[in-house]
């Protein structure tokens, strides 16, 4: 694919850039006038592509990959290093491409100071390997755990491997779809994730391959999130209170505000808000049509043209864009029609060179999906998702709950039976906080939304899902299907800040 070359930029504008990312908050608070006089950051990188992992070996039980969770330096600004806490030394960490029913036997290291455990989002997984949060893998250089966990942590209820390595096995028995990787620490999640800790997981199977979408160097994963860096680069992570991280820098693929060259062509955007705790809605400059053919959980039964996108945190969606009718020389800026300043604008595509060949199509048919009825539903549950009050002298002085309560790994929250299918009901309780989103997000199964607030869902989320967006004064009913596995799983906000400060909830499938 053809670049338009990079300029590079100085010192003092690498580090000029690290400052516009601290003093850009989540109102926007750096305006469009401070944005144009400082230097111009904007768009000035490619766009960078994750490295594939390869496998370590393949053998009748799976595919076998490595994984060492370590510190190291990257690079954000040009110019500029900054620390992460990273899988294999990149940021985002290494896109594993695995194929339905070849399972993925991951063995994961942890060379960090921390506790950490990996948890693959999407992934219909037995309980031992789905990474629940006390399912810990100790630092290399453990010396004492209470001190590692903190006061108030109850000791009894960590389960940690022996040594510093963890294996995690992937059946892969599911549909293709864009999965990811992160961390899922008790406590920790958001700051481990926020340091570096995640990754795309991409599930591949033939009925997909025999469909002519966009493939090879026109599917592109692009993960998209915020970022604070200090005025020398390194990574500030300030959660307000448990509110949340987010604010700063907008990122694409770890790089701030990149671009990407295209040709006249369709291209494949498998796109992943990534973010600790900021919604998006996506769209292109002009209100430029795309075509949307997956969600969470995989294909659509057929492609929906739209042209805003909301996506909440960890949601996935996957969509065709045609630039085949843009001039060459044309440039244009992907929006987030919720940021403002520097937050409205994520990355930009700068069309290059003449009209191509292309032989991808977007068939009228991409895939059928099973409808699951209401009416075979054996249960409904209501779980609603708020605050509860924490005396105590901090901002705000509250924990986050489900139900009215805090987490406790002990506690058994529902037990669906294995097989049976039931109806859950989320619902965001008023505080004072808004604009506030809680993504509701459940392991091991996905679910089909069949309501919002009453009404049909969404035009973008009619595919299989396992995360939805709960804005101000909401409800989203889903239906799902308890199969796979038994065991322990989690439902919890998505809001990595919320999570960590207890809002979730322990299910077992029994």
């Amino acid at each position: 694919m053809t670049r338009p070359s990079e300029p590079m930029l100085s010192r003092r504008e690498a580090l000029a850039m690290g400052a516009l990312g601290v003093a850009a908050t989540v109102g926007g608070c750096v305006s469009t006038t401070e944005l144009t006089a400082a230097p111009d950051i904007r768009f000035r990188r490619d766009l960078p592509i994750s490295p594939v992992l390869a496998p370590k070996k393949v053998d009748a039980s799976g595919a076998h990959y490595e994984i060492e969770q370590r510190e190291a330096k990257v690079s954000i600004l040009p110019g500029v290093e900054t620390t992460a806490w990273t899988y294999n030394g990149t940021f985002p960490g290494p896109t594993i491409r695995a194929k339905r029913g070849t399972p993925t036997i991951l063995r994961c290291t942890n060379n960090l100071d921390t506790l950490t455990v990996v948890h693959l989002h999407g992934g219909r997984v037995p309980s031992e390997s789905d990474g629940f949060p006390m399912d810990v893998i100790l630092p290399k250089n453990f010396d004492n755990l209470a001190a590692l966990c903190g006061p108030g942590t109850d000791l009894s209820k960590i389960q940690a491997t022996i040594g510093n390595t963890r294996t995690y096995i992937y059946p892969n028995d599911q549909r293709a779809a864009t999965l990811w990787y992160h961390d899922h620490c008790m406590g920790g999640a958001g700051r481990n994730t926020y340091m570096g800790l995640l990754g795309f997981y991409i599930l591949e199977d033939e009925e997909e391959a025999g469909l002519s979408l966009p493939r090879g160097a026109q599917d592109i994963p692009i993960m998209i999130a915020t970022r604070r860096l200090t005025r020398t680069g390194e990574l500030e992570y300030q959660h307000h209170g448990h509110l949340g991280a987010g604010g700063g820098m907008m990122l694409a693929n770890g790089a701030p505000w990149p671009r990407l060259a295209v040709e006249r062509r369709k291209y494949r955007f498998r796109l992943l808000n990534a973010d600790n705790s900021e919604p998006l809605e996506l769209a292109l400059e002009g209100d430029r049509p795309f075509v949307q053919i997956a969600t969470d959980g995989g294909l659509l039964d057929a492609p929906v043209t739209l042209t805003r996108l909301p996506l909440a945190m960890a949601e996935r969606v996957e969509i065709v864009v045609d630039f085949a009718t843009c001039r060459a020389g044309e440039t244009i800026i992907v929006r987030n029609l919720r940021g403002e300043g520097p937050l409205s604008e994520v990355m930009r595509f700068d069309v290059v060179g003449d009209s191509v060949r292309d032989e991808a199509t977007v068939p009228a048919r991409l895939s059928q999906i099973e409808r699951l009825r209401p009416e075979d539903a054996v249960r409904v549950r209501e779980f609603v998702f708020g605050a509860k009050p924490y005396f105590a002298l901090r901002f705000p002085p509250i924990y986050w709950t489900i139900n009215g309560n805090r987490f406790d790994p002990e506690r058994v929250d529902a037990a669906p039976k294995y097989g049976d299918i039931e109806i859950w009901r989320f619902i965001r309780q008023k505080t004072i906080f808004p604009t506030m989103c809680h993504p509701p997000h459940v392991h091991l199964v996905n679910f089909q939304v069949l309501e919002r607030d009453g009404k049909p869902p969404l035009p973008h989320e009619r595919g299989w899902k396992d995360t939805a967006a709960l804005e101000f004064d909401q409800s989203v009913t889903v239906i799902m299907r308890f199969d796979g596995y038994r065991g322990r799983y989690l439902l919890h906000c998505h809001n990595l800040e919320h999570e960590d400060h207890d809002m979730m909830a322990r299910f077992d499938v029994v």
